[in-house]
């Protein structure tokens, strides 16, 4: 198979484009002359920055004029891909491959779409009914995509990010003006892209104060977004505490985890960036479930949940807790049962 040019499209979210990072890897393994491109959406697309797979990031603006995904259709014809993965399967992704193809879209060989197991998934949020065989991670569905072209399936689903010398030297900058060593401090991040998922910022101030009793040194991480984690930022403020939440691109957040010992974070896409760059991580679960793909994969990382007969209850972190005991699956973990999981 002689393949040039290949197209990747995955338009969001933050944690899924982290999480690719290893089917891209492996694509170019298996085609190292092709042309790999990636069209994704410019919010994410600065996660990509640097990755040695791409030959190019095609950026979407999701709030941009309607005109700007016709502009982008006819960009890509004119490169004429021989392989097209749509790893995301979305109503935007379906629509930017019936425009790009017309109705041989739905004939072409060279379009292969992802598994998205929503039946699985259904059948567990809804009935709590658990098909899943084993846990697939969101990592090994990516490379699956593969199975299509090739008889291989013997993938490393690592996933890696690529910060740059200048942002590894920022980082080190901030932590030696605040006397952070390397690998001496913990990394926290208290956000998630939906407030479903976090646990408690009452549970997580008395997680920074337990650990500065421990003399551990605290980066709290996160984006200027997050109400719980601005709110934790603002009361946590003491000796051996460094807020950078908000303060970081892409690239240096992943820089800066890479820095710290141990991430201790929600189901989110910090757990994803600190993963990428082989930082152990704490992963708190609540309504989402680890069948759905995205728990930590470090043998060193630990999730952390209890088994209650209403979880999973959530995709995602979106939606109203419908428990006699409002966020039980998040309130019920106490901050001993995270404190157990850290080496002092």
């Amino acid at each position: 198979m002689h393949i040039k040019r290949i197209l990747v499209v995955r338009f969001s979210s933050l944690g899924d484009i982290i999480l690719i990072t290893a089917f891209i890897r492996e694509l170019k393994k298996q085609f190292p002359n092709a042309a790999i491109d990636f069209l994704t959406s410019t919010t994410f697309s600065g996660v990509l920055e640097n990755n040695p797979h791409l030959s190019e990031i095609i950026q979407f603006n999701r709030k941009g004029k309607s005109t700007d995904l016709n502009q982008i259709v006819t960009d890509c014809r004119k490169k004429n891909y021989d392989l097209v993965f749509d790893a995301h399967r979305s109503l935007r992704s379906r629509l930017f491959i019936l425009k790009l193809y017309g109705l041989k879209s739905f004939f072409k060989k060279n379009i292969i779409r992802i598994d998205k197991r929503s039946l699985k998934r259904n059948l567990l949020l809804v009935f709590k009914i658990n098909q899943f065989d084993k846990i697939v991670s969101q990592r090994q569905a990516y490379c699956q995509l593969l199975n299509d072209v090739l008889p291989f399936n013997d993938y490393n689903t690592e996933t890696e990010l690529f910060p740059a010398v200048k942002h590894e030297k920022k980082i080190l900058k901030i932590l030696s003006n605040h006397n952070f060593i390397p690998k001496e401090f913990i990394a926290i991040g208290p956000g998630a892209s939906f407030a479903g998922k976090c646990w408690s910022k009452e549970n997580y101030l008395k997680l920074i104060t337990v650990l500065i009793q421990q003399k551990q040194k605290i980066v709290i991480i996160g984006g200027n977004n997050e109400p719980e984690t601005n709110w934790i930022a603002k009361n946590a403020i003491q000796e051996g505490v460094l807020n950078l939440a908000g303060k970081l691109s892409y690239l240096e957040s992943a820089a800066l985890l890479k820095a710290a010992r141990i991430t201790i974070c929600n189901d989110s896409a910090i757990m994803h960036f600190s993963e990428a760059v082989k930082t152990p991580v704490l992963s708190i679960f609540g309504p989402t479930a680890k069948e759905f793909g995205f728990g930590p994969f470090l043998d060193a990382s630990h999730l952390i949940e209890i088994d209650l007969p209403c979880r999973p209850c959530s995709r995602n972190g979106k939606g109203k807790c419908t428990n006699k005991v409002e966020r039980q699956c998040l309130n019920n973990i106490d901050v001993d049962a995270v404190v157990k999981f850290i080496n002092f």
